[in-house]
């Protein structure tokens, strides 16, 4: 079975090149700015809720979000 995204029950084809998989092997759908706003939101406040006593997942969030901004550049520039 695909690995589906912690915010959502569907699977995510992770071979699909509009699929971000982050350093613990979540795989996010962002097949636009909409959507992968939405993962960047929900990890802000993931790190919020995990800050200070889970560190480990604090800086994989962070890294994740590293990830999703680079797509975000990516999808900026390939829209105009």
């Amino acid at each position: 079975m695909a690995p589906t995204t912690p915010w959502s029950s569907a699977p995510v084809d992770v071979e699909d090149p509009t699929v971000v998989t982050g350093q613990r092997g979540t795989a996010y759908s962002c097949p636009d700015l909409d959507t992968l706003d939405g993962h960047l939101a929900a990890l802000c406040t993931r790190i919020r809720q995990a800050t200070p006593q889970f560190p480990s997942l604090v800086r994989a969030f962070r890294d994740d979000v590293d990830l999703l901004l680079d797509r975000r550049r990516w999808l900026e520039l390939t829209s105009v």
